[in-house]
């Protein structure tokens, strides 16, 4: 199994938050944090993207792989505070090449929402300093080739009756071999499975074993003066540059398709020139291009090269995109109507008319 190492990028957007009916005085923060199933050896770095607006009490922070918002102090019912905090999550993660859209679209990212308290003095260095009040967890359903773009007001529960408006972005910016070690979980056996639980970090592989398969060793040719591939290393090499180049190439048509529709629909979103590709004949050029390689060492090279390229390709268009839609409020408007329109499809939805032909109804029975 050859494992490679994959990026996916969030933004989360804090826009506004609203005290419904809070009924306590004093200083809120929002706490958030990524949660990646252990079972997928990963690393989380967090940042803000752009400091923007009011720092109202305290400014947004970030803390290891933890980012909080403005602190900010809540005084009368109905009270409405605006946030704007941007923050960006980079999750890296390492996946079987085989398997790479199928363990992202099932890997259940979770963005985790706290909400903190605070009726007394507060430093922002402590970050103790304020209680954890209330809690939600949202489950991002990120699909490798459209993404995520979905706006969402996050409810805390009815004894902290308050909301946030939260709205999220994410791409796949980045897939190629491993260039760091990441913490594996230790499998426990019977006789210590209450030993507390414990990782060691990843070997990183060499460009060679990643591109030729784990069981790849360089062969002399016949006259002694080369080296040469074996057929089963050849076609891995291949297999593995198409799998990689086609996933990133679909992402950047993804994400590109994306942003040419927001640009179409809001009028006043700042318009670029963007460059179309062919993707097909894209891919089509790449593959033809590493099948002219012979030398072993330069084709793993050219292979490598390629996944740079077409990753910085992608994360170029990724912060354009950003640069463009963070906190655009007609944006915002548009994502909170499409998923308006989703609810209420899902609670209009019959459970004949879409599972079952009409004439099921008739001949239905229940189970006694």
């Amino acid at each position: 199994m050859t494992e490679v190492q994959a990026m996916v990028e969030f933004s989360v957007e804090l826009n506004k938050f609203y005290n419904v009916d809070l009924f306590q005085r004093g200083f809120y923060q929002i706490r958030a944090s990524m949660k990646i199933p252990p079972r997928v050896p990963h690393r989380v770095e967090a940042s803000l993207f752009h400091a923007t607006g009011m720092s109202l009490a305290f400014p947004a922070s970030v803390h290891d792989s933890l980012i909080c918002s403005k602190t900010f102090q809540i005084l009368y019912k109905n009270e409405e505070v605006v946030l704007n905090d941007v923050m960006i999550f980079k999750v890296k993660m390492l996946l079987d090449e085989r398997k790479i859209e199928e363990t992202l679209e099932e890997m259940g990212f979770l963005l985790s929402l706290d909400l903190h308290f605070t009726d007394g003095d507060y430093s922002a260095d402590d970050l103790n300093a304020l209680q954890l009040i209330s809690s939600r967890t949202l489950k991002l359903h990120f699909n490798i080739y459209r993404g995520l773009h979905h706006h969402v007001n996050v409810m805390f529960d009815y004894f902290h009756l308050s909301v946030v408006s939260v709205t999220v972005h994410a791409s796949l910016v980045a897939l190629h071999q491993p260039l760091i070690s990441f913490p594996r979980p230790v499998k426990t056996t019977w006789l210590n499975r209450n030993a507390p639980a414990q990782n060691r970090d990843s070997v990183i592989p060499t460009l060679e074993s990643v591109v030729f398969g784990i069981n790849y060793t360089k062969q002399l040719s016949p006259d002694g003066c080369s080296f040469i591939i074996a057929d089963s290393f050849l076609h891995h090499a291949y297999h593995f540059h198409y799998t990689l180049c086609a996933t990133l190439l679909l992402a950047f048509k993804g994400l590109h398709s994306y942003f040419i529709t927001v640009t179409e629909e809001i009028p006043s979103c700042q318009k670029l020139e963007l460059e179309d590709m062919d993707v097909e004949a894209r891919l089509t050029e790449l593959c033809e291009e590493v099948k002219k390689i012979e030398n072993p060492d330069e084709l793993a090279e050219h292979i490598n090269m390629n996944f740079a390229q077409l990753c910085s390709l992608l994360m170029a268009l990724w912060g354009q995109f950003l640069e463009v839609v963070t906190l655009h409020e007609e944006l915002r408007l548009l994502l909170a109507q499409e998923n308006h329109t989703l609810r209420v499809r899902r609670f209009s939805e019959a459970f004949f008319c879409f599972e079952h032909p009409r004439e099921a109804v008739i001949a239905y029975q229940e189970l006694q």
